[in-house]
């Protein structure tokens, strides 16, 4: 062929038609997708099936309706060969009914059939690109320039984002895509500018901000609106933070306080929580209901939105209603929790689901993926003067503190490093490998200092 088949299929203005009905589709589908994988260098590993199963249905939403033209009737007479001369074993002998299955679906169970198939595979596929001939250069065609399904994702990070030994390699294999919706740069600062500022501290989990659209290249249905975490304070105009009531009105307080003694509007300088910190905002839950909707077959969906109105929600809708997160959203942080890890992650992780340990690391900044707990990062600045924020716009935390981002820090710090007082009336020998006991005390309330010459001088300034 002079040019690749979907050129030529293009040039005849056969962009819209497919290589045949949807099983012939789906049948063409099949090696085209574990091709993919063994070419990727990912085959033989989860990552690889999910390659191989994003681009089968690629190809299939591709080619769905029956071809009008002749050219395009030639082309499936050469898929017809392609199959013919590749001798397709038994792997999956269902492979004809596929097409009448919703390709979400069609994910879960190509997830666990994939292994499988690319055993069997990988031989056919070099045999008939050894061969030669029309049904090599059909393959080659359709792979040539075809981008990779593998995003740019985390390897990096702190193992306790999920303790269990055995889940490691899943999280080691995550690969996600999160569009940003605010286009900034952080600023680097340095604390000794604010000689003399006073400044309040409190809990801040890891999570990030941005649209999560791609998990291990499945394209979620229903993307994932992450509201952060610690760079909450850069993409809402006005705030600095967002808590509940308490924790939110308790900042306020501190703040006026801190303001009418010392004059100057105080910073705020949140702490670093463990990995599982971000358990009780929505955004971990509502990636694992995301990613359940857009790849779980019928019959397992059905199964869990069974247990979801049996055992959290009577009046559940359904996974395939976009209302449900809101219903989740809803629900006690002891339920939210209970969801995520009895339900979602040890019930259903592996019928095509994801852990909690992916769903917090799909989440996660990528600035604190592997930073100790208590480490400060982030620094803004609260407004006093200005009302507390009644609606702050995010999902979790819905009171806002007035004020705005000022910048990141950097040197390794710890808010132990800032809280001297604390550090002594504690015992604490090494402010930068605090205790858990040490750290579950800040997380009552939030704390209070001076930046004055001597903490600065200690710090290095």
């Amino acid at each position: 062929m002079a040019t690749g088949l979907l050129d030529y299929l293009e040039a005849i203005g056969e962009t819209g038609a497919t290589l045949g009905s949807g099983a012939a589709a789906t049948l063409a589908g099949i090696p085209y997708g574990i091709l993919q994988n063994i070419r990727s260098g990912k085959y033989g590993t989860k990552e690889g099936v999910k390659l191989a199963d994003k681009a089968t249905q690629d190809f299939i939403k591709q080619y769905t309706y029956a071809p009008r033209g002749q050219m395009a009737q030639d082309a499936l007479q050469s898929v017809a060969g392609l199959l013919e001369s590749t001798k397709l074993p038994p792997v999956l002998p269902e492979a004809g009914l596929l097409a009448s299955i919703p390709r979400a679906a069609y994910a879960s169970q190509f997830e666990r059939a994939g292994m499988a198939a690319e055993r069997a595979m990988e031989p056919v596929a070099a045999n008939v690109l050894a061969r030669g001939g029309l049904p090599a250069q059909l393959l080659t065609d359709l792979t040539q320039g075809t981008r990779s399904q593998m995003l740019p994702g985390n390897n990096v990070f702190d193992p306790r984002f999920d303790a269990r030994k055995l889940e490691q390699e899943r999280l080691r294999n995550l690969k996600t895509n999160v569009v940003p919706i605010y286009d900034y740069t952080v600023p680097k600062i340095n604390l000794a500018d604010y000689q003399d500022y006073p400044f309040i501290t409190s809990m801040s989990d890891r999570t990030r901000t941005g649209l999560l659209t791609d998990i291990d290249g499945v394209s979620l249905n229903r993307p994932v609106y992450l509201q952060g975490g610690q760079p909450y304070m850069y993409e809402n105009p006005g705030q600095v933070w967002a808590s509940g009531t308490k924790p939110a009105s308790d900042i306020y307080k501190m703040a006026n306080m801190l303001k009418e003694t010392t004059g100057k509007d105080p910073l705020y300088i949140p702490w670093v929580m463990s990995p599982s910190g971000s358990d009780f905002a929505n955004m971990t839950g509502e990636t694992m209901l995301s990613y359940a909707q857009t790849v779980m077959g019928k019959d397992t969906k059905k199964g869990l939105d069974r247990q979801i109105k049996n055992r959290f929600i009577p009046d559940w809708l359904g996974l395939d209603d976009p209302a449900s997160i809101e219903q989740f959203r809803n629900l006690s942080d002891r339920k939210r929790k209970s969801m995520k890890k009895t339900l979602l992650d040890k019930e259903f992780r592996n019928e095509g689901g994801l852990s909690i340990g992916e769903a917090r690391l799909a989440i996660a900044d990528p600035n604190q993926l592997n930073l100790p707990d208590a480490s400060i990062l982030n620094v803004g600045q609260i407004f006093p003067d200005q009302p507390l924020i009644m609606q702050s716009g995010h999902a979790a935390y819905p009171l806002g503190v007035p004020g705005q981002g000022l910048g990141a820090v950097e040197g390794g710090q710890n808010i132990f490093d800032l809280l001297l007082m604390h550090r002594l009336n504690r015992g604490i020998i090494d402010p930068s490998n605090p205790s858990r006991k040490d750290i579950r005390t800040l997380e009552m309330k939030p704390y209070a200092g001076l930046l004055d010459a001597d903490l600065l001088k200690s710090l290095g300034n």
